[in-house]
């Protein structure tokens, strides 16, 4: 009855997708180029459901294909009728992601799925198969990238955020999202005023609407937040069939996807979109050779001398010249690149990429199962649509047990790479989280795990050590000095390393020949950023920082020069953190916590005030400060039943809770500051945190196995306190279990609960806790 032409962008020509109406209200899709590997998806789907007993698997519009075009089912979106449909969508979902994890694919975000009851539909498969360049591995860091660029996290279907850190705005783009309203956090380039003599450019964040992904139940989008365990379900069954039946399935991945015909992908689509609309502003149509200088801006996004490069570039003008996106196809055993016309590009080199879907098979594993199943976890966790079904467990283990179990995981989940070792981990980066190598911190990273390595007398775990402090050198080396701002932190960056480097010293553990020239370059380019550092607490800002520098003033006593820059950096410090004191009467506005408050910025300065290097004057205006502190807390809480903590703080815990503030008054008290109060109000606060029940968190930094590692610190060892370790660490240890997750960390992960178990560790991990 009618036809919709322009459906999509055009190509080769100016051929584009259309939509073919009928009168029998049925709708077809014409597309302008062969789908021949759609038609053997569908086909593989259909032999594997068959041979394995399944029902159907990856669901394929039915298509009909010729040698240059094709006819394919129009799918609809419809929602489903029941909640068990939404269960089974989301079981389809995991089944799809170990499909197209083993495939190889990339980017199936949102946009090329189609939700249809419970059935989601690959409605665009050109980049199902795909070429990846090689890639040269030379440090254990660039090893774990890889393996993270190959694994599920980057076939597109789970959760996932992309950030703009300039306009400080996300937004979902996994197939797998919460189905809320979506804003892109990049300023897109549009024409204004069209029709007009005042037509312009401007810049606009572009509201995107839902993905076609998202199901929908009743009207509305369904979360995925409930349904990670279907997910799971659905990954595990597909995974674990092919890994017990690789030959079966790499004969067929031959027989359906030898010799096809598959898209390669350049350059994002958006950057070709953005250059064609922009090119038609009127200042651009006056001049033909202004509008083809326009168009040689592309040659600026890649590498002139490179001979593919040069000739795909050449392309790429030649087809936007016609109005085009450019377009470039693979043979998926050749590698040989053509344009969309059938012009041969160039060939690549590296295995083909049916070769790469044959060795992706033979390197499934139960340990690579178990390694996937985490980050399908993390990506839930990360974008928190992590819904978690709490269980209550009958067991107990005793520290024996749990000791030898957080060791056999922590061997169990390293990596390893020309002698280096490290682990993932989920990174916070802006309002999200990442899978990346383990950084360098102290936090959660491997400063922190050297720490944990050396305090527990355990071979396997020493035998990592080697391995842990070559990376952790490696990863400082590669920063060569230039570390920003941000990354200065004594929990969060740089000094946590300098910190480490100090306690290894000190116990006469080898750890790097030239300890004495990367403090002094460290404390030299923090000396020249110090007017830039604002942030004053002690995770990643000045009190930190100052409580590394009165560890490295203590534990580099035969470096001249490093003691003196030691000395001025933190008189400098201790001057901006006064200063603030006596301008604003505080330091950290609504916020006495230890983490990111101003029970870490009294304690680093009390402890600097004893140091030999403090000068008189400067121990009196802390003194002085410290005291005034006190004073007016203690009247903002005359009648109160508790701390006004800052918002959202969790009321027991180190970070950001009473239980930080209480160590924090433990270390003034038991290293004489002059205050008669602060005895008798850590052994009450002490009492009151010993008699709460478990919190919801276990970890360290703000869960109840932290708070216990304090109160052992502050009211000595008892078989109470040891039980209570015990208890909650065997309730941590099945929280894992049931949630496979990559956090070895000494502050939120495993690291921490295995150092708490120990009695000597326990002091190592109050120690970093004060940075002493």
């Amino acid at each position: 009855s009618s036809i919709d032409f322009n459906a999509g962008d055009t190509h080769s020509n100016g051929k584009s997708v259309c939509i073919l109406k009928l009168n029998t209200k049925k709708k077809l899709v014409y597309k302008p180029r062969n789908m021949f590997i759609d038609v053997n998806l569908n086909l593989f789907s259909k032999e594997f459901a068959h041979r394995f007993g399944l029902s159907e698997l990856l669901f394929v519009p039915k298509t009909l294909s010729k040698d240059s075009y094709s006819f394919v089912e129009f799918i609809e979106e419809k929602e489903c009728n029941s909640l068990q449909e939404v269960e089974v969508y989301y079981t389809n979902m995991g089944k799809l992601l170990a499909f197209l994890h083993i495939f190889g694919a990339k980017d199936y975000h949102g946009e090329n799925i189609l939700a249809c009851q419970e059935h989601p539909y690959l409605i665009d498969n050109e980049t199902i198969l795909h070429f990846s360049e090689p890639v040269n591995i030379t440090s254990n860091a660039q090893n774990i990238y890889n393996f993270v660029t190959n694994s599920v996290y980057s076939v597109g279907i789970l959760p996932m955020n992309l950030y703009s850190a300039n306009n400080d705005k996300g937004m979902e783009i996994g197939a797998l999202n919460s189905g809320e309203r979506r804003e892109s956090p990049y300023l897109s380039h549009q024409l204004a005023n069209v029709g007009t003599d005042e037509i312009r450019i401007e810049k606009v964040f572009k509201i995107v609407g839902d993905f076609p992904s998202t199901v929908r139940y009743k009207g509305k989008n369904v979360s995925c937040s409930s349904y990670l365990n279907e997910v799971q379900r659905g990954f595990e069954t597909i995974y674990k069939i092919v890994l017990q039946n690789r030959n079966i399935v790499s004969r067929m991945i031959i027989k359906y996807f030898e010799n096809c015909e598959t898209r390669y992908i350049y350059r994002n689509t958006n950057i070709y979109v953005q250059f064609l609309e922009t090119s038609h502003h009127p200042e651009l149509l006056k001049n033909k050779y202004d509008f083809e200088m326009y168009l040689l801006r592309l040659f600026e996004y890649g590498d002139v001398a490179n001979l593919f490069d040069n000739v795909t570039m050449k392309d790429e003008v030649c087809q936007l010249r016609k109005g085009d996106i450019p377009i470039f196809y693979a043979n998926t055993s050749s590698n040989e690149i053509y344009n969309g016309l059938g012009r041969y590009i160039c060939a690549l080199d590296g295995h083909s990429i049916a070769n790469k879907v044959l060795n992706r098979i033979t390197s499934l594993s139960d340990d690579n199962l178990l390694r996937q199943k985490r980050i399908i976890n993390m990506a839930f966790m990360g974008s928190e649509l992590f819904s978690k079904k709490f269980r209550v467990s009958e067991e107990h283990m005793n520290t024996e047990t749990i000791t030898s179990k957080i060791i056999n995981r922590i061997s169990s989940a390293k990596f390893e790479f020309n002698n280096e070792t490290s682990w993932l981990a989920m990174v916070a980066m802006n309002k999200s989280y990442e899978i990346y190598p383990m950084d360098c911190s102290l936090y959660s990273g491997t400063s922190g795990m050297i720490l944990g390595i050396t305090s527990i007398d355990d071979t396997r775990l020493r035998t990592l050590l080697p391995g842990v402090i070559n990376y952790t050198n490696n990863y400082i080396k590669e920063l060569q000095g230039n570390f920003p701002v941000h990354q200065l932190g004594a929990f969060t960056g740089v000094y946590g390393y300098l910190y480490t480097l100090c306690v290894l010293r000190e116990e006469g553990t080898p750890f790097v020949e030239d300890i004495e020239e990367i403090i002094y370059e460290t404390l030299s380019s923090t000396f020249r950023q110090l007017r830039n550092i604002d942030n004053l607490d002690i995770i990643g800002g000045l009190a930190g920082i100052l409580g590394v520098l009165i560890k490295i003033q203590k534990t580099m006593l035969d470096s001249s020069r490093v003691t003196e820059l030691t000395q001025k950096l933190s008189e400098g410090v201790v001057q901006k953190i006064l200063e603030k004191y006596k301008k604003d009467g505080f330091w950290i506005e609504n916020d006495p916590g230890y983490a990111h408050g101003n029970y870490g910025i009294i304690t680093q300065l009390y402890r600097y005030s004893l140091s030999n290097t403090c000068k008189s004057d400067a121990k009196t205006s802390i003194i002085s400060c410290i005291k005034e502190y006190l004073d007016k807390e203690r009247s903002l809480l005359c009648g109160k039943n508790g701390f006004p903590l800052r918002n959202n703080a969790k009321y027991y815990s180190w970070c950001n809770g009473i239980v930080g503030i209480v160590n924090a008054k433990n270390y003034l008290e038991t290293n004489e500051f002059p205050d008669k109060f602060l005895k008798t109000e850590v052994q009450d606060y002490s009492i009151k945190i010993l008699n709460q029940d478990s919190t919801l968190d276990n970890s360290i930094c703000h869960g109840s196995i932290g708070n216990l590692v304090i109160l052992d610190s502050i009211l000595g060892y008892s078989v109470d306190i040891e039980n209570r370790i015990a208890t909650e660490s065997s309730s941590y240890l099945l929280d894992k279990e049931t949630y496979e997750c990559d956090d070895w960390g000494i502050l939120t992960g495993e690291m921490g609960i295995l150092m708490a178990n120990d009695r000597k560790s326990r002091t190592r991990l109050n120690d970093i806790l004060l940075l002493n």
